[in-house]
């Protein structure tokens, strides 16, 4: 049996023109135009994949700006930060330099190596680890602080003009530690370390340490007595103006003499336990206007 032969299928397309110009025709087979179609549709699709391809890269390419944005933002505010943190070292050792000019007016050569410290209780300072903070808010804390730190230089500027007017008066203030050593009884009412009933008044503070261990003057003044004093053993009295006088007891030697001149710092005596005294130790009474004071007052 014979197959009937499949003819082309053609299809005409034809355009009119509106003027009487002679009609436009083409004829495009079946297969032809399904092709173009193809085409044609492959294009659209490419099209699209380009358009879409392009917008996400300038999408992309707008994420990574504002990321180089931020981060130049960054860099900025650490340097900032880092130009801050160097002027609050500078102000920090600025002031460090006039406490120490402060204490060498003032005859202050350092403090007690003592065990028996009293708690100040006090707390204070700015913890970073507790909670994030963003970069600005870390700058503002900086400005913050050395705003504090040059009030802080300020009045330390004006203490310096009136010691430096005052050196004399500064200079007679009882405020050298005596010695080096332990607190082993504090000024005012205790159990008496030698027995009995009831508590004795202690009219000093007692420094515990071994026998001839230097013993230095607590201010600037004249040596009004040096000697044997009942229960003190060897004992120095030192006059240092203003209503102040110091007294330094239990000593093993004196190295100064009445009427001699002495200056804050200077080595007087060595420690030693004359006297009414349960071991080594120094004795230190800060009198007032006549009246006994706590050494701790004015001791640093």
């Amino acid at each position: 049996m014979k197959r009937k032969k499949k003819h082309n299928q053609q299809m005409t397309f034809m355009l009119i023109p509106h003027n009487a110009a002679r009609p436009l025709q083409w004829n495009m087979s079946r297969k032809l135009l399904s092709g173009a179609a193809a085409v044609i549709a492959v294009l659209i699709i490419c099209y699209g994949a380009i358009g879409v391809w392009f917008y996400i890269s300038q999408d992309d390419i707008r994420h990574v700006n504002q990321i180089k944005q931020d981060n130049q933002e960054k860099v900025e505010t650490i340097e900032l930060l880092n130009q801050e943190i160097s002027k609050i070292e500078k102000q920090q050792e600025d002031i460090a330099q006039k406490q120490l000019e402060l204490k060498r007016i003032m005859g202050i050569k350092g403090e007690n190596n003592r065990s028996l410290e009293v708690s100040r209780g006090g707390k204070g300072g700015i913890d970073y680890g507790t909670r994030n903070r963003g970069d600005n808010a870390v700058l503002q804390q900086t400005v913050e602080i050395r705003t504090q730190l040059a009030i802080q230089e300020k009045e330390l500027d004006e203490l310096l003009a009136r010691v430096n007017n005052n050196k004399a008066y500064f200079r007679s203030i009882p405020n050298q530690w005596p010695a080096q050593g332990d607190i082993s009884s504090e000024f005012g009412w205790r159990s008496s370390p030698f027995g009995g009933r009831g508590d004795s008044f202690h009219g000093g503070i007692d420094v515990a340490n071994d026998s001839g261990v230097a013993v230095v003057a607590a201010a600037d003044g004249t040596v009004n007595f040096a000697g044997w004093k009942g229960g003190y053993g060897k004992l120095l009295e030192i006059n240092h103006g203003y209503g102040y006088k110091t007294a330094y007891g239990h000593n093993s030697a004196l190295l100064v003499n009445e009427g001699d001149k002495v200056k804050k710092g200077q080595e007087i005596a060595r420690m030693g336990t004359t006297g009414r005294s349960t071991g080594p130790h120094l004795h230190f009474e800060v009198i007032k206007d006549g009246e006994l004071q706590d050494p701790r007052i004015y001791l640093p």
